[in-house]
C-alpha cells in the first residue's frame, strides 16, 4: 500500500432504538457532500434517549452522524431521516429487547468479560511464577465471577496485540463493525464507506444504549453469565451416562409370512384389473382423453409398487428359505414385466402418436422401479438387467426427432444386454436384443441372429428376425458382409444348388480379396466363421442333425476327450470311401451346404497365415474343429471336408524363436505370464454356443473384464498368446493320431496322416465351390 494513499472503509453504525415517531419501513437519507443536512432537532424530532456526542473526537468515530461527513474524499455517511423514513439496514446490527436470547448478537458486556479474560492472561504470561500460584488457588468459577464484575462495574481494557490470534473476534463483537473494502467501490449492504490513512488506525468506541435498555440487558447477561459458569462446573456423573441403545423388535416369521400374503393378495387385485384393461385397451381403438391415460399409468405404477413391497417382503434378510422361494415359484419378476410393464407398453406403442408423451412418462416410472429393484433385490440381477435393457431400447425406438437421443439410449440398451450377455452367455434372447442394436452393421447383426439360433439356450424368435435380414440381400453382391449374407439367404431358404454355388463362389472371391482389410483387428473374420457354423448347425432347425450331437452332451471335456480317444486311435484310420454318398446320407442340404461355405472360408484364411487379421478367424475355425474331435459322431461326417494339410502347413508356420514349447504342450491353456488377459477378443463370442460348451472351463472367464472396459480394438501383443492358444489346440488335435501328428524334436513339428492326404481332394471341391480362384 502506497503512503499517503486512503484506503476505503466501510462503517456499519448502529442506530440509536426507534421511538414511537420513526417510521421503520422506510431507509434513512444519505449525505451529500457539500450539502448541508437538517439535523433531528430541526426536523422536529426529539429521541427518547440521550442525544450522542455530535463532535469527531480524536480517533475515534462518532455513532451520531447528524453533523457533517466524516470525510470529504467521496465517502458516503448514513443519516438520520424524520420521522416520516425509516432505519436503513444498519439496523439490523442493533440489539432489540423483544429479540430472543438464542438469536442476540453478543453484547458489550459479554465482550468486555472475554476481553478481561484476555487480559488476565497476558498479565500471566507476562508474570509466570504469580499467575502459576494463582492459577493454583483459585478457580474456574472465581475467575469468572471477578470478570464478571469488573464488566459490571464498567472497566474496559481492550487488548492490541498483532500476535493475539483472537484479536478479530473482539473487533466483531464491538460496535459499530469496521470492515475493510480493498476496492473502494459502493457497496450495497447499505453501509458506510470511508477513506482513512492506512497509518491511521481506527478506534472503535461502544454503542451508547438506553439506560431502561441497559438494565434489561445486564439482567440477561447475568442470566448468560450463570448458565456459563454452570457449564464449567463439573456436572452430574448422571449427565455423561451412556444411553442404552434403543430397543427394537425384529419381526418374527409368522409375522412376515403374514405380510407377504397380505401384499400379494392387493398385487394379485391389482395385476388382475391391468390384465383385463390392458386385453380391452388392445382390442379397441377408441382414442383415450389425458385423464384416461394418466388413470391407467396410475394403475400400472401401482402394480409396481406392489412387486417392490412383495420382493422387499419376500426377500428379507430374515426370511426363511420357503418364503424366498415364492418369487421364483410363481414367477414373479415375469409376472411383473409380462403385467406391469410390456402389455402396457403395447398399448400405448398401437396408439403413437398421440400417446407419445405418456409412453415417456410410463418408460421412466418404469426405468425408475426396475432400477430400485436392481439394488435392492439382486436375486434376480440378470432379469432386472434385462428390462432395463428393453425398456431403454423401446425409448430408442420411439425416439425419431432428435437422432443424438436415439444413438444415446442405444448405447444405453446396448449396455445392459452385454452386462446380461457376461452374466448369461448362452441365453440366445439377449443375443437376439443385441442383433437389433447392431445395425446398420448387417454382419455383426448376421452374427448375433445366427449365434441366438445355436446357444445352448436359444432363441427361436430370431429366426422370423434374420429373414428380414435376408430379405434385403438377394442376387449377387460385391461387398464382404452383403455377400455372405446372400449366401445364407440361400443356404436358409433352401435355394437351388446352382444358385447357391454362385453365390457362394462370388462370396469366396471377395473374402480372399478383403482378409487383410478386416476391421477389428480381424473379429470381423470370427463374425463370419461363427455365422457359418451355424450355417453347419442348421440355425437351430428343429431337426438339426448336427446340432443334437453337441446339445446332447453330457459329460465333462476331460471325460469326453477320454471317450474319443476310443475310435480315433492309430488303428482307426481307415478312409470313408465315396465321403459325398456317405455325408449326404448322414446330413441335410443345409447342413452339407454350411460345411462347404464353412470349410472353403478356413481354406482362404490360412492361406493368410503372415496377416494377423486371419488370426482370430483361423483361432475360431480350430477351436471348432477340436470340438468336433470329442465328439466323434459329429466327427465322422465332416472330417473329409477339412482342409487337414493346410492346418499343418499354418501350425508349423507359427513356430518363432518366442515360442514356449512347454506352455503349448500342457493339458491346460497355456500361461505365458506376460501380464496379458488370458482370454482373447474372440472367446466372448465363441462362448454361449452348443458347439463350445466343452471348450471353455468352468472358471476360464473368471476375472475377466465387463464389455464396457473391453477395448473395442484389441490391445497390442495380443498375436504372441493367440498364436500360442492355436498351437496348443493343434497339438491337442495330434493326440488323436488320425489326422495330423505332433513331434517337438522334428523340424517340422506337425504332420499330416495319410488319411489326411487322401481327403484332401475331397476337401478342396466339396459342395462343388472352388477356394483356389
Amino acid at each position: 500500500m502506497n503512503p499517503g494513499k486512503f484506503c476505503p472503509v466501510r462503517v456499519a453504525v448502529a442506530e440509536p432504538p426507534l421511538t414511537r415517531h420513526s417510521s421503520p419501513g422506510r431507509s434513512l437519507r444519505r449525505g451529500i457532500p457539500g450539502r448541508p443536512e437538517l439535523s433531528m432537532a430541526s426536523r422536529g424530532f426529539r429521541p427518547a434517549s440521550p442525544p450522542y456526542s455530535s463532535g469527531r473526537q480524536s480517533g475515534l468515530i462518532p455513532d451520531d452522524c447528524t453533523q457533517e461527513t466524516l470525510s470529504s474524499r467521496g465517502g458516503r455517511v448514513t443519516k438520520p431521516s424524520s420521522p416520516r423514513t425509516s432505519v436503513t439496514r444498519t439496523d439490523r446490527f442493533r440489539r432489540k429487547p423483544s429479540t430472543p436470547r438464542g438469536r442476540r448478537t453478543p453484547s458489550t458486556t459479554q465482550h468486555q468479560v472475554q476481553t478481561q479474560l484476555l487480559n488476565q492472561n497476558q498479565t500471566q504470561s507476562q508474570n509466570q511464577s504469580n499467575s502459576q500460584s494463582q492459577s493454583q488457588t483459585r478457580s474456574r468459577r472465581a475467575r469468572y465471577e471477578e470478570a464478571a464484575e469488573s464488566a459490571r462495574s464498567g472497566e474496559r481494557n481492550y487488548v492490541h496485540s498483532h500476535g493475539d490470534p483472537r484479536a478479530e473476534l473482539k473487533r466483531y463483537n464491538s460496535m459499530p463493525n469496521v470492515v475493510l473494502s480493498p476496492n473502494g467501490g459502493d457497496d450495497q449492504g447499505g453501509e458506510m464507506e470511508l477513506d482513512e490513512p492506512p497509518s491511521k488506525q481506527l478506534k472503535v468506541s461502544p454503542t451508547v444504549k438506553h439506560p431502561a435498555s441497559q438494565g434489561q440487558e445486564q439482567e440477561q447477561e447475568q442470566e448468560k453469565e450463570q448458565k456459563m459458569l454452570s457449564a464449567d462446573s463439573p456436572a452430574p456423573h448422571s449427565q455423561y451416562a451412556m444411553v442404552k441403545q434403543l430397543d427394537t423388535n425384529p419381526i418374527g416369521d409368522d409375522q412376515l409370512a403374514q405380510e407377504v400374503r397380505t401384499i400379494y393378495r392387493g398385487l394379485a387385485m391389482v395385476e388382475h384389473k391391468c390384465m383385463k384393461i390392458d386385453k380391452e385397451q388392445a382390442e379397441s381403438k377408441a382414442e383415450l382423453s389425458a385423464p384416461q391415460w394418466q388413470a391407467l399409468i396410475s394403475i400400472h405404477s401401482t402394480l409396481l409398487h406392489e412387486h417392490h413391497d412383495f420382493f422387499l417382503a419376500s426377500q428379507h434378510p430374515t426370511a426363511k428359505p420357503e418364503l424366498k422361494m415364492l418369487a421364483e415359484k410363481y414367477s414373479m419378476p415375469a409376472r411383473m414385466w409380462r403385467y406391469g410393464i410390456h402389455s402396457f407398453l403395447e398399448v400405448l406403442r398401437q396408439r403413437l402418436p398421440g400417446s407419445l408423451e405418456y409412453m415417456l412418462n410410463f418408460i421412466y416410472v418404469a426405468y425408475s422401479m426396475v432400477t430400485l429393484l436392481l439394488e435392492n433385490i439382486p436375486d434376480f440381477q440378470e432379469t432386472w438387467i434385462e428390462c432395463l435393457g428393453d425398456l431403454a431400447r423401446y425409448r430408442m425406438a420411439i425416439e425419431e426427432s432428435d437422432m443424438r437421443d436415439r444413438e444415446v439410449w442405444a448405447a444405453v440398451s446396448r449396455y445392459w444386454y452385454n452386462q446380461d450377455a457376461d452374466l448369461s452367455p448362452d441365453v440366445g434372447r439377449i443375443q437376439h436384443h443385441l442383433a437389433v442394436l447392431a445395425r446398420p452393421d448387417v454382419l455383426a447383426q448376421l452374427f448375433y441372429y445366427t449365434k441366438a439360433l445355436v446357444c445352448v439356450r436359444p432363441f427361436p424368435n430370431a429366426r422370423e428376425s434374420i429373414i428380414l435380414l435376408f430379405s434385403g440381400f438377394r442376387g449377387q453382391q460385391y461387398t464382404l458382409a452383403p455377400a455372405l449374407i446372400a449366401t445364407h439367404s440361400v443356404i436358409f431358404n433352401k435355394g437351388s444348388p446352382t444358385q447357391f454355388v454362385t453365390l457362394a463362389n462370388n462370396y469366396l472371391a471377395i473374402l480372399r480379396r478383403d482378409i487383410p482389410r478386416l476391421d477389428r483387428k480381424g473379429q470381423e473374420g470370427v463374425f463370419v466363421m461363427s455365422s457359418n457354423f451355424a450355417a453347419i448347425l442348421q440355425y437351430g432347425e428343429p431337426e438339426r442333425v448336427m446340432a443334437m450331437e453337441f446339445s446332447q452332451t453330457q459329460h465333462t471335456a476331460e471325460t469326453a476327450y477320454e471317450l474319443a480317444l476310443h475310435w480315433t486311435g492309430n488303428d482307426n484310420t481307415e478312409m470313408i470311401h465315396n465321403p459325398a454318398e456317405v455325408i449326404s446320407q448322414a446330413l441335410s442340404e443345409t447342413a452339407i451346404r454350411g460345411s462347404a461355405l464353412a470349410f472353403h472360408s478356413l481354406s482362404i484364411f490360412l492361406d493368410y497365415w503372415n496377416d494377423q487379421s486371419a488370426h482370430p478367424g483361423i483361432h475360431t475355425s480350430l477351436a471348432f474343429i477340436w470340438c468336433l474331435a470329442i465328439h466323434p459322431l459329429a466327427m465322422q461326417q465332416l472330417e473329409p471336408m477339412i482342409p487337414w494339410l493346410k492346418i499343418v502347413q499354418y501350425l508349423n508356420t507359427q513356430f518363432l524363436p518366442d515360442t514356449n514349447l512347454e506352455a503349448i504342450a500342457r493339458n491346460s491353456y497355456p500361461e505365458l505370464g506376460d501380464g496379458l488377459p488370458r482370454q482373447l477378443p474372440e472367446d466372448f463370442f465363441i462362448r454361449g454356443q452348443s458347439w463350445s460348451q466343452l471348450y471353455y472351463s468352468a472358471t476360464f472367464f473368471d476375472g475377466a473384464p465387463p464389455e464396457e472396459d473391453r477395448p473395442f480394438i484389441e490391445k497390442s501383443g495380443m498375436d504372441r498368446p493367440r498364436r500360442h492358444r492355436c498351437l496348443w489346440l493343434g497339438v491337442r488335435i495330434s493326440t488323436f493320431n488320425r489326422w495330423i501328428t505332433y513331434n517337438c524334436l522334428r523340424p517340422e513339428k506337425f504332420e499330416a496322416t495319410q488319411l489326411a492326404h487322401d481327403y484332401a481332394p475331397f476337401a478342396a471341391t466339396c459342395g462343388g465351390l472352388d477356394s483356389k480362384s
